[in-house]
């Protein structure tokens, strides 16, 4: 697979497109740096131009990039899937933003939930033929991605008609919770969210604090969660109980405990029953 990436003026977002992977470069306020984003294409989006495409959104582990998909080899598997027919065709649009939690910093510098909730869907549905509504639009993470995912879903229920978590850090972020955590997820955490035991933001983006107060006679979107039985942070419990505790609050969440590790290993073979189950949930344009 060929993929060329454009470099782009401020306030603009172009891509090179080659053998169905687009590379945009996009110049946003909301963030220091251009964010890097990877777009993988159905196979019949350049045969197809009249055909509109439901849009899964993924966001990487914490030690991963918009490439990852790519590097470990699931992005190529996911479209021989699609083309010779055992997946749904949709378009797989991956962030890269290593260590950030997708989310807006304490210090204001990277608003990266901004960015995510509001511009970079834009700006996909209208460089690509996304089918623009909620009902076609999926979001799903892995460990630091699938915090991401959830947080993102539970904060902005009208964007997303299916939301999943694959071993997602779907921790307590309670200044005293950081104890119990590994140094690495400490320092990821204050550095995003703040160092300070006085001035932080990290009770406002602890996801079991925003399922708390949330309460839906009506579940705003199924939530499906997944992870391994041998995750050496215990992950994949905690899908399990937040599942449970979803379900007090109006959700209708699914959560599978089945053998694998907090690795690609898992991941790898995870992802596919992640994408089935998106493709299961979409809805597709109406006129094919």
């Amino acid at each position: 697979m060929r993929i060329a990436a454009a470099a782009l003026a401020a306030g603009a977002c172009a891509s090179a497109r080659l053998a169905g992977t687009a590379v945009e470069t996009i110049r946003t306020p909301d963030l220091r740096a251009p964010a890097r984003v990877r777009v993988l294409l159905p196979p019949s989006y350049d045969t197809d131009r009249n055909r509109r495409y439901p849009v899964l959104y993924f966001l990487h582990d914490g030690y991963g990039t918009e490439k990852s998909l790519w590097t470990h080899g699931v992005a190529a598997d996911v479209q021989a899937r699609m083309a010779d027919g055992r997946l749904p065709e949709f378009l797989i649009v991956a962030p890269g933003a290593r260590g950030s939690w997708f989310s807006d910093s304490h210090d204001g510098k990277n608003r990266w939930e901004h960015f995510l909730s509001a511009e970079l869907p834009r700006r996909v549905d209208a460089r690509y033929r996304t089918l623009p509504d909620r009902a076609s639009r999926g979001i799903t993470g892995i460990s630091m991605g699938g915090y991401g995912a959830v947080k993102l879903a539970i904060k902005h229920p009208e964007l997303y008609g299916s939301v999943s978590s694959l071993s997602g850090a779907l921790i307590p972020f309670g200044w005293e919770d950081l104890k119990r955590y590994s140094f690495v997820a400490r320092y990821t955490l204050k550095r995003v969210f703040g160092s300070k035991p006085d001035d932080n933001s990290l009770d406002a983006n602890d996801v079991w604090r925003m399922l708390w107060a949330a309460h839906y006679d009506t579940p705003p979107f199924p939530l499906y969660l997944r992870g391994g039985t041998e995750d050496m942070y215990g992950l994949g419990r905690v899908a399990v109980q937040f599942a449970a505790f979803s379900h007090e609050h109006g959700f209708a969440a699914t959560a599978v405990l089945e053998p694998g590790g907090h690795d690609w290993d898992y991941w790898r073979r995870a992802l596919i029953g992640i994408f089935e189950w998106h493709a299961s949930q979409f809805s597709y344009d109406s006129s094919r």
